[in-house]
């Protein structure tokens, strides 16, 4: 999502007036909330078939997109992360900690470490790829 970002406003000559979010962190940004002389390049996501589950990669891919400095207009309710108000008339929250992780792939990599321990001939076969090229659980 990051990456399509940014050459999606190379190609229309924005890539220098909307930058985007510096750091990664999970938090949620918008960028039409930054002040600027020229409207951001706006986006629909167009999720055709997909269920549009809570936790679905296409929502990281999303996060990345608007990361990137693409105005798509969206909600936090489908990120990982994201905790429904119990009663109501509270306050949802958002755990942009919990997104940041996922989007970094800990889940990948505790996964790694469980199955390593517990059955490493299903490590060996679900990983295969992983280790031919060297990488280990700490290292992704």
């Amino acid at each position: 999502g990051l990456l399509l970002a940014r050459r999606v406003l190379k190609k229309f000559g924005l890539d220098e007036k909307f930058k985007g979010k510096e750091e990664l962190d999970g938090e949620e940004y918008h960028v039409e909330d930054e002040e600027n002389e020229q409207r951001p390049f706006k986006c629909i996501l167009d999720v055709g078939l997909r269920r549009t589950c809570v936790g679905h990669r296409m929502w990281g891919a999303l996060k990345g997109a608007v990361d990137g400095g693409l105005h798509i207009p969206h909600s936090t309710k489908n990120f990982p992360g994201f905790k429904p108000a119990e009663e109501k008339g509270a306050e949802s929250e958002y755990d942009a900690e919990a997104h940041k992780e996922r989007i970094f792939g800990s889940h990948v990599k505790e996964y790694m470490e469980m199955l390593q321990e517990e059955d490493p001939t299903k490590y060996e076969a679900h990983f295969s790829k992983f280790i031919a090229e060297g990488i280990d659980a700490d290292k992704t």
